[in-house]
């Protein structure tokens, strides 16, 4: 046995040490800078202050996003929830992004009403948190951040009396998320996926007033952001074109397959798709690294942005993909069905996210049992959505899915079996 063991974790104020002694434990935390503790001391003074004292009529949000599928989701929702002009936005965006990836960002946000615009883009994101306290920024009275991310919770930490609210990220975020204290949380900005998709799991305070995210907004918002990036759309209209969106191999993802194993099995199922009448555009993951070439049966569509954004119903038939949300979010924002081939995942079966996108979206066999070479574009694309919404139909609300909540984590089962559906609220 050791009789000595050190455990450090760093925060941005402190940090926390964990010992074992001859078998005794304890612990203790020590901070880390004591002109930042001072400086702390003085940032929250001033927000004290400034909660307090603050009436000019204006309330001022702090919106933490993490990647351009949050970022167009959370303008969608200040867009929908603003009124009377007493709103003032602040933006950060904090995520491991290359440069397009984090210019797309900055150009994003310069087309909507947006005061101040932090980039935290591969940068340690306990630094935003000094950041904050360096600069003393800290007159905001809400904050807004995604679900599941424990440094957006804890830049929400410094500031207590302001209110709390999480935004959509897609359908693989709809249940709680381990560390995250949902009884602070006022309430929740969330699409509906399908009509399904709403959330599950009874962890206290999780999912409780619940404003529907707009999809007309987020369109419209969409649409917007795609003239920044138009894509090069095919012109022949008789072609049965395929959106095949790639699939990112990093962190957790690389526990269930290799990039070659991945990139073949890609490259197999396209090949298949070519075989049935079908002329696939790829695009590739927007942090993908890897230089694809184009051929005659194998096109590339480039852009940083979310797929669903782009109003695609005139040029193609369905989207496909290993595994990606957008397979399940593109019929409900562009009417466009969406197939994955999760089954290649060989060692995602108790994950969680993984189980959500099997369970709601088809797999590509039904896509491959539609022969596209003998017939017209309308042919192919009615007989795909009759498919599709035959299929649709016959899946219960998540919140009532009784298979996927026997597979919750057990942190995520706090409460009742079932909750009832999400309460409706206005901010």
């Amino acid at each position: 046995m050791k009789l000595l063991n050190i455990e450090k974790t760093s925060f941005a104020l402190y940090s926390k040490y964990k010992i074992r002694f001859f078998g005794i434990k304890f612990s203790f935390k020590a901070c880390n800078s004591l002109v930042l503790y001072f400086k702390y001391l003085i940032f929250k003074k001033k927000y004290n202050r400034y909660i307090e004292k603050n009436n000019d009529g204006i309330i001022r949000r702090l919106i933490i996003t993490n990647g351009n599928l949050n970022l167009i989701n959370s303008i969608s929702a200040i867009n929908q929830i603003n009124s009377n002009n007493r709103y003032e936005n602040s933006i950060i965006s904090c995520t491991q992004a290359r440069s397009d990836f984090e210019e797309a960002m900055k150009k994003i946000v310069k087309q909507f009403d947006v005061k101040n615009y932090y980039s935290f883009c591969n940068i340690e994101s306990k630094k935003m948190i000094t950041y904050f306290i360096n600069n003393f920024l800290c007159n905001f009275d809400e904050i807004f951040f995604t679900n599941g991310h424990i440094p957006f919770q804890n830049l929400a930490d410094l500031f207590p009396k302001s209110k709390r609210y999480i935004t959509d990220e897609g359908v693989c975020c709809l249940y709680p998320m381990y560390g995250i204290d949902y009884t602070k949380v006022s309430g929740f900005i969330w699409a509906k996926y399908l009509d399904k998709l709403d959330r599950i799991g009874t962890t206290k305070g999780f999912g409780q007033n619940v404003v529907e995210l707009s999809k007309e907004e987020f369109i419209k918002t969409g649409e917007k952001c795609s003239k920044l990036y138009p894509l090069n759309i095919p012109q022949n209209k008789e072609d049965k074109n395929i959106i095949f969106l790639g699939t990112y191999c990093h962190g957790k993802t690389s526990n269930f397959y290799t990039f070659e194993e991945l990139l073949s099995y890609q490259l197999e199922l396209m090949k298949k798709l070519t075989q049935k009448g079908y002329k696939v555009y790829f695009k590739p993951h927007p942090r993908d690294l890897y230089e694809y070439k184009e051929d005659k049966n194998f096109k590339l569509l480039k852009t940083t942005l979310p797929l669903e954004c782009y109003p695609l119903k005139e040029n193609f038939v369905a989207v496909a993909s290993v595994f990606s949300s957008a397979s399940c979010q593109m019929y409900h924002y562009q009417g466009i069905p969406g197939f994955s081939s999760i089954n290649f995942l060989k060692n995602a079966k108790d994950d969680f996210p993984t189980l959500i996108l099997e369970e709601y979206t088809p797999d590509i066999d039904m896509l491959l049992t539609v022969d596209a070479r003998f017939k017209t574009f309308k042919e192919v694309q009615d007989e795909l959505i009759e498919k599709y919404e035959n299929w649709l139909k016959n899946k219960p609300l998540l919140s009532e899915n009784k298979f996927l909540y026997n597979k919750l984590p057990n942190h995520c089962k706090k409460q009742n079996l079932i909750d009832p559906p999400p309460k409706e609220t206005k901010f």
